[in-house]
Parts: C-alpha cells; sequence; structure tokens
C-alpha cells in the first residue's frame, strides 16, 4: 500500500441531498411485497466497489475525463447551508483532503499527503493529535498548519451565529485546537468524546476565508473552494453549466494522470442519452430502467453496480398544517405503498430490491437493521382507522377535514425529473385513496432545493439523501433538533436528542450503534419523514476509464483515474 502517495479527496462527511436518480412506473397498490430479509442479503451480496482496477503504471498520461453534475449547487461551498449537495461532494473529490481516507469497508486510514499519523493522545478527555505533512499546502502555495484547523472549526462549531453552515455536528464537540510542538503539530480536545471524531480532524478551508464571515457566506457562492489536491478550478462558467478541473501546480503528491475533469451540467433526464452520445464519459443512472437500457446500448460502455449509500424518502414540513399532527403522519406512514415503488424503480435495472426501515445506517453498512417495528407497513385500512379516531371524516369531494381544515398538500418536484414525479404520483394516488387531497406542484430545477427545500417553502417534497461513513452525529443532524440547518421536517424530540448524543459520546462502538439504532427507531416513531428505498449505485461508464466507478463509501483516488494505456 502506497501510503505516502495515495490522494486521499474526502471532505469533512455531512449528510448531501440530491436529485433522485431513480424512477418509478404508476404501480398497483396489490403488486407484491419485498421480501426486506432476503432483499437485505442480496443487497450485502452486492460489492463495496465495482470499477476496473489499474495500477498507476497501466493509466495514460494526460486526457479530460466528463462528469455530469444535475445543476450547480445554490452554493458552490460545500460547508455552507446551500452547498450539503451530492455534486459538490463529487466536485471536492477531486481537488479536497484531509488526514483520513475512506477505504472500500467504510473504515479509515491516515492519508500520509496530507498527515504523517493521527492518534488519539488521550480518550479521557478525547484528544486528537494530528501530525500533519509539511509538504502539504494550499493552491496558492500556503502552508496547511494549525491556524486553519483553528479557524475552520470557530467556523463549524455554531459560536459564531452570522455563519451559514450546513451543520455544527462534532465540531460543536471540539473544546479547543491548539499547536503542540510546532504548527504542524495539531492537537484538538473534544469537551465530549465523539464516535465519529475521524471526521472532525480535518482543515477543507484556508483560514482566510474561514475568518471572513462574508468570504464564507458569500464569496464562494459562484466559484470553487481553494483547493489542497490534485486538481484545482481553472473555470466556472455558469451560464453554459461547466466547470473545469485542472492540475494543481502546487500539489506535492503522486502526478494526476488527467490533464482536466470537466463538470457538465446535464439534466438528469438527459444524462444516459448523454452519455451514450459519447458527450459523457460516466452516468449515474441510478435505478431509472430507461436510463439503463440507454447507457446500455453505448458500444464502448460497462454497467458496473455495488451497494450504495443513497436512499429516497418523502419529507413531510410539520409547520404546514395537519402535517403537525403525529395521527396524520402515522397514517401516512401506513398508506404509502413503499414497496410497489421500490419494485418499480428498483427492478428495471436488475438490482436486489429492498426497503429503507433505517434512516442511520444503509442496507449493507454495519449497524443497520429494521427500526420500523411495523409502523411502515402498508395498510390503507389501518390508515383510514387512524384518521377517523383523530377525528378526520369525509368531506366534499371525499376529501377529510376536521374543524374547517382539510387534508390538502402540495408534493413540490423539480422539473424534467421523471424519477421525482413518478415517485410523487405514486404517493399522490396512495393518499388520495385514503381521504387527502394530494397535488403535484412542479418547479424549476434550479429553484427546487434553493427556493423551496432549504427555506422550507413546501409542505411534501421527495429526494435524496446520501449516508456517510460517519453516520451516527453526521445524519443526526438531519433529524435533530428541529431547528437543524438540515431538518426540513422542522419537528424533532429529546428522546431523539438524548439518544444520538449518548450513542456519539460513547467511544464503545458497539454501544454507540446500539443507542443510535434507539435514537433512530424514535426518529421513525417520531415520521419527519417516510424513508423508501436505498438505491444501488448502478453506473455506465466508458469502457478505457480505469479506477473510476461506483463505491458504496471509498474514497476515489484521483491520481490514478484515466484512461488505460
Amino acid at each position: 500500500m502506497r501510503m505516502r502517495k495515495k490522494a486521499t479527496m474526502v471532505v469533512a462527511a455531512t449528510a448531501a441531498l440530491g436529485l433522485a436518480l431513480s424512477g418509478c412506473q404508476q404501480a398497483n397498490k396489490d403488486s407484491g411485497g419485498v421480501d426486506s430479509d432476503k432483499a437485505d442479503k442480496e443487497i450485502s451480496g452486492l460489492p463495496t466497489t465495482d470499477y476496473q482496477k489499474a495500477g498507476y503504471d497501466e493509466v495514460k498520461d494526460g486526457g479530460t475525463l466528463t462528469y455530469p453534475m444535475t445543476e450547480i449547487p445554490a452554493s458552490l461551498n460545500y460547508y455552507h447551508a446551500d452547498g450539503a449537495h451530492v455534486d459538490n461532494n463529487n466536485l471536492y473529490g477531486t481537488s479536497l483532503g484531509g488526514p483520513v481516507r475512506i477505504k472500500d469497508d467504510g473504515t479509515w486510514e491516515v492519508d500520509k499527503n496530507y498527515a504523517e499519523s493521527v492518534e488519539v493522545a488521550s480518550e479521557d478527555p478525547l484528544v486528537i493529535d494530528v501530525k500533519l505533512n509539511k509538504d502539504a499546502v494550499w493552491e496558492d502555495g500556503t502552508p496547511i498548519d494549525v491556524d486553519d484547523y483553528k479557524a475552520f472549526w470557530k467556523t463549524q462549531n455554531g459560536s459564531n451565529k452570522k455563519y451559514e453552515v450546513a451543520s455544527t455536528k462534532g465540531f460543536e464537540d471540539i473544546e479547543k485546537i491548539e499547536s503542540g510542538e510546532d504548527k504542524y503539530d495539531v492537537k484538538v480536545t473534544f469537551k465530549t468524546p465523539n464516535i465519529d471524531w475521524p471526521n472532525y480532524i480535518g482543515a477543507f478551508l484556508p483560514d482566510e476565508i474561514s475568518e471572513d464571515v462574508d468570504a464564507f457566506n458569500k464569496d464562494y457562492v459562484k466559484k470553487v473552494l481553494p483547493s489542497n489536491g490534485p486538481f484545482k478550478a481553472q473555470k466556472v462558467d455558469n451560464k453554459s453549466g461547466v466547470i473545469t478541473m485542472v492540475r494543481n501546480d502546487e500539489w506535492w503528491g503522486q502526478e494526476p494522470k488527467l490533464d482536466k475533469v470537466i463538470f457538465k451540467v446535464v439534466s438528469q433526464a438527459q444524462q444516459a442519452q448523454a452519455y451514450a452520445n459519447k458527450e459523457l464519459d460516466l452516468v449515474d443512472v441510478g435505478t431509472d430502467g430507461d436510463s439503463y437500457t440507454t447507457a446500455g446500448k453505448r458500444d464502448d460502455g460497462e454497467i458496473y453496480k455495488s451497494q450504495g449509500m443513497q436512499w429516497t424518502h418523502l419529507t413531510m414540513n410539520a409547520e404546514k398544517g395537519a402535517l403537525k399532527e403525529q395521527e396524520v403522519r402515522d397514517a401516512i406512514g401506513h398508506a404509502i405503498n413503499r414497496e410497489a415503488i421500490a419494485q418499480a424503480a428498483i427492478g428495471p435495472v436488475e438490482a436486489p430490491v429492498t426497503l429503507v426501515n433505517n434512516v442511520t445506517f444503509m442496507p449493507g453498512q454495519e449497524g443497520y437493521q429494521d427500526n420500523t417495528d411495523g409502523s411502515l407497513d402498508f395498510d390503507q385500512e389501518k390508515a383510514k382507522k387512524i384518521l377517523d379516531d383523530a377525528g378526520w371524516t369525509e368531506g366534499d369531494g371525499g376529501v377529510r377535514e376536521k374543524d374547517g381544515e382539510k387534508l390538502a398538500f402540495k408534493i413540490v418536484v423539480p422539473a424534467d425529473t421523471a424519477s421525482n414525479a413518478q415517485r410523487a404520483e405514486q404517493v399522490m394516488k396512495d393518499l388520495n385513496e385514503i381521504g387527502f387531497k394530494i397535488e403535484i406542484e412542479t418547479v424549476p430545477v434550479a429553484a427546487y432545493f434553493a427556493d423551496h427545500v432549504l427555506n422550507g417553502n413546501f409542505e411534501m417534497a421527495t429526494f435524496t439523501w446520501e449516508g456517510t461513513a460517519f453516520p451516527i452525529s453526521s445524519g443526526s443532524n438531519l433529524f435533530y433538533p428541529a431547528d437543524s440547518e438540515q431538518n426540513f421536517s422542522k419537528i424533532s424530540s429529546d428522546e431523539i436528542g438524548e439518544k444520538f448524543k449518548e450513542a456519539t459520546k460513547t467511544l464503545d462502538p458497539a454501544e454507540s450503534k446500539k443507542l443510535a439504532n434507539e435514537g433512530d427507531a424514535a426518529v421513525l416513531k417520531l415520521k419527519p419523514l417516510i424513508p423508501i428505498y436505498p438505491t444501488p449505485y448502478v453506473w455506465g461508464v466508458r469502457d478505457d476509464v480505469v479506477n473510476l466507478g461506483p463505491r458504496q463509501l471509498e474514497a476515489p483516488d484521483w491520481t490514478t483515474i484515466g484512461f488505460k494505456k
């Protein structure tokens, strides 16, 4: 293992959101159910990584790789509240790294490009000693040192409310960061232990950005963050939707094989055809059957499949009308035929079909178990009874009402994303059958997150969350507290907060997973959202592209990605 030379392209993991790369057709409510136990085993049978591997010397020098984006996110600052987006995560894989590298089994190792060592100096209090690689620099040649660490932590820990951060999780548990023998010896002291501490010992912004509120909040809305990896931004063309990454001449590690990586915005509906037309070098077809078929027709391409970390759901904004009532959300949980949606969505790409019954750990990830306790079993008669008992009676046109309020809601859907629309249509069909009046509101793709999901301007929405290798602390941000930047349902409970805090504090992995699952069960009991299905990663990749393809957790090494000789 070439620890010294191997590039880590991992940014600090937070839950990332994205448009669902999946499709489903209208499904009959009486379709066969999913055998989740069997499907979970089949999902676990998929590889954690699936791509054409090649040694560094087997890769051509030079070339340009074209990588699709669904949109240029509302902010290109991945650590800003508007920037925690899957497209940003892919982009910064080429240009940002830190002391920890995620391996294919989800565990981590020290990335010697950024740190000579990472050690637990003390468990009580928890102190982590990071000895930085003195060769590591930002793209302008400025060394990465303890000042970057201090400033980044202060930006992320919530102490200054002017910083519009995606999440304070983990960073708020740090008491202090100080230098040891010199500015390259970083000592991170936690005031509260954190089982996911490897996720919070990086500095992914230069201190001059972290120390300036306007620079953090505004300057990187439309421009790419400074690089400390093998590639850096050459140009952002917002008009044409193209971001061009080129070799970073200050990169001190193994020289990347590619000359350029072009991130090109192509609507989700057009990505598979663009790949088939050889305008893109790869495509994530998700679980869209038509895209899968189209991608499979490329004569110089291959299809790869791995376990995934993305999962679809229906999020309900509890600040909107009757969605604040537990009984209404309970009824929705029984009314939606998740099995039919999953079968229709995943079956066409010839991958195992299962459901998401845990919103912390994903199927195939250590710690996963079913925490629904039957509360999401499809049973429309039970859903009707819940509403009857709660006083929601049938009114004009069959729409239930109580005290003059109707069970009428809109599901906001991005245009040109058949997957989201088709899933929303199935939800609409199921809920209307038990007395709701659900309508679909279609909005421009660029406005979907920026103007609706991120600012709470919606009643119901369906998209994907992407999990991480550190789900206990970062994932809980989706559900606690109620005013968390990533808790779009705007509802939570003390039980959720307490369980996840306990799970985070213990440094015993088994105990941490047990407590996290108890917190997860509390989330599913509250039902701020209805999880539907996990999506395996299904990619079409040009057949001479090596070392790039679907992977559940492993960080891609962008110095070895390229075209085979």
